[in-house]
């Protein structure tokens, strides 16, 4: 049942609004359910909800839900409750007449702050100029996803497994961003992948890849055209922790710009090429001859379907490779690109991990799970 909480109004309202309970949550999403008015048409992709406490009126934008038939009289939209918003809450559509809600409205949660990105991933709040907040989302914690993190395994007994995480350094309210407002961009990153050889005696590591790095990132750079939606840029280093001939490293500066391109069917186009230069490989000196100096990326697909992402390299020998993985959901998402999914990985070229950067292995087809994509 949907609970219609309505307050006295002047006269019958045109729209009708209903919430499945007549609580919220602070910086957390929200569900409305619109009847519209008979002589209304056109469903409108967004609304503005009017929210008022005590002499305070705020208007949040809500993005609808999925497609709607021609004869459908309602849909359902969601969006984000104002952080700063809590106590009784009086709630209309801004700019027509409709009924009126009373919701009581929490304290921030944590928790729910971090479930805020799973409706970022269903049914992702508007940007400027209609770009949504996906991948990207607005209010992302402190301690994020980075790159994917799966384990697959091959019909060579061979697993591959990769972890990786970021966090923002400083808070956007704190006081060296007050001093220096670009501080609020600056990130840790951590990625690590692994090569394990299960089929062999004591079932040793192949080789390991540590990637930490300094990087500062912005999501609000979206004004269409060539203008990035996300832009990333810093220093990165990546060795894979042994010494002698097997000792392989490089420092690297790096620049990743990031453009989404959302199509009539759901399904997203992401292109996000990485750009490097070499500021030391003395281990492995022609490292570009393989690897070149671009990691091609594209990411096509629905984030409550199946997505596929690839990475392409051409060294300037020729040489280079090709990186392919397909995952489907098993489970509801937890946070942005957090959740359960069955994962395919294809790879074939030159230099899977970094001990094999001018080696090619031959190509390798796995298969396992992934918690972030």
């Amino acid at each position: 049942m949907l609970c219609f909480t309505a307050l006295p109004a002047a006269a019958a309202p045109g729209w009708l609004i209903a919430t499945p309970d007549e609580t919220a949550q602070a910086d957390a999403p929200i569900r409305l359910d619109v009847v519209k008015p008979a002589a209304q048409e056109d469903w409108p992709e967004t609304i503005r909800l009017s929210l008022t406490r005590d002499d305070s009126t705020r208007d949040v934008t809500l993005t609808a839900v999925g497609p709607v038939a021609p004869g459908d009289v309602s849909r359902t939209y969601r969006g984000v409750m104002p952080a700063d918003l809590t106590g009784l809450v009086r709630a209309e559509m801004a700019g027509v007449a409709s009924n009126r809600l009373a919701l009581l409205v929490g304290a921030p949660d944590a928790i729910e702050r971090m479930r805020s990105m799973e409706t970022g991933v269903m049914t992702p709040a508007p940007q400027p100029e209609g770009r949504n907040q996906l991948l990207f989302p607005a209010n992302e914690p402190a301690l994020s996803v980075n790159e994917p993190m799966y384990f697959v395994i091959g019909s060579r007994t061979t697993a591959r497994f990769q972890f990786s995480f970021k966090y923002r350094l400083f808070d956007p309210d704190s006081l060296p961003v007050e001093w220096f407002s670009p501080l609020s961009g600056l990130h840790f990153g951590y990625t690590q992948t692994s090569l394990w050889n299960l089929g062999e005696d004591s079932a040793p590591f192949h080789d390991t890849s540590y990637r930490p790095s300094l990087f500062w990132q912005s999501a609000s750079l979206g004004k269409g055209g060539l203008t990035p939606d996300l832009l990333r840029g810093g220093y990165e280093h990546e060795s894979n922790g042994k010494d002698g001939t097997s000792s392989r490293s490089i420092d690297t500066l790096f620049v990743l710009p990031v453009w989404r391109t959302e199509f009539s069917n759901g399904h997203t186009l992401i292109f996000a090429p990485k750009l490097y230069g070499y500021l030391d490989k003395e281990d492995n000196p022609d490292i570009q001859r393989h690897r070149g100096y671009v990691d091609w990326k594209l990411r096509y697909g629905r984030e409550d379907d199946w997505v596929l992402a690839t990475q392409l390299r051409r060294g300037t020998s020729g040489h280079g490779s090709a990186q392919l993985d397909l995952s489907w959901p098993l489970r509801r998402p937890l946070f942005a690109r957090t959740g359960g999914f069955l994962h395919f990985q294809l790879f074939k070229g030159y230099g899977e991990s970094l001990l094999d950067y001018n080696l090619d292995r031959g190509t390798q087809v796995r298969i396992g799970f992934s918690m972030v994509r």
